[in-house]
């Protein structure tokens, strides 16, 4: 099945459960597949919960769909969650087991400049509720992050990761319904989390995705420093940025 995503990703059934599939050939290209995989690898790395997910070489498949192209070779393969999603004013985030994981993932989001799930700027804003998920956890919830097909740049990885990469000064992940639950120990703990990262881990994350996938070694370098950059100037703007944001427009608190 394919489903209609920006991706076009598939959805199928595999020895181990139903995956979600992006693929070589999709319509928003390889940085896309580079993306997720690096999203996933960080997000796992500073404690926040993904699907499971792994890199699968995979044959050329011809779908029903005539405008789908899926080409052999490596593919990002996600488990596919029962899960209910954020909607406005939700109850489920009342629920969580650890509230702080929405400080986390604010910090995420602006870290790797992700505006697959929540953006606001000049241009307009993107509004994804369907891209946090939230599981069982016993009598609780806990959060589950998905979809980061456009996080790190919105046109090439090769155009956008330069200098000004790291400069950049947009809050990204601040979901409205956010505000009552976030406090600045939560956001500074979170950003001490970021910064926490050692550089030879960043690295060896950059390096990750296949050669087929078009992502240079000298682009991965590059990044790799430039997320470090980031996250460091991120601890000095970032926890303001966000409670007068909250303050202005979401009536967030700040204890």
């Amino acid at each position: 099945m394919v489903l209609a995503t920006s991706t076009r990703p598939l959805l199928v059934v595999t020895d181990v459960g139903t995956a979600l599939v992006k693929y070589m050939g999709n319509r928003a290209g390889l940085d896309a597949l580079v993306t997720e995989l690096l999203a996933a690898e960080l997000a796992g790395k500073i404690g926040l919960r993904t699907p499971d997910f792994a890199v699968v070489e995979i044959p050329d498949v011809e779908t029903t769909d005539p405008l789908v192209t899926v080409q052999g070779g490596p593919a990002f393969f996600s488990r596919w969650e029962q899960a209910q999603s954020l909607s406005p004013n939700s109850k489920l985030l009342a629920n969580l087991r650890t509230p702080s994981d929405l400080a986390l993932l604010v910090a995420f989001d602006t870290w790797i400049r992700n505006k697959d799930r929540f953006a606001e700027d000049a241009n307009g804003a993107v509004l994804n509720y369907d891209n946090i998920l939230f599981v069982p956890d016993k009598r609780r919830t806990k959060l589950l992050v998905i979809d980061h097909s456009h996080a790190f740049a919105e046109t090439s990885l090769d155009d956008e990761i330069n200098d000004s990469w790291a400069t950049e000064q947009t809050v990204y992940g601040l979901f409205k319904e956010f505000a009552p639950m976030l406090t600045r120990g939560d956001v500074k703990s979170a950003l001490d989390t970021l910064c926490g990262v050692a550089i030879g881990e960043i690295r060896n994350i950059c390096l990750s995705p296949p050669a087929e996938w078009g992502f240079t070694a000298s682009t991965a370098n590059r990044l790799t420093d430039l997320l470090v950059q980031r996250a460091k100037r991120m601890s000095e703007w970032l926890p303001d940025a966000i409670f007068d944001q909250m303050e202005l427009d979401l009536g967030g608190k700040e204890a």
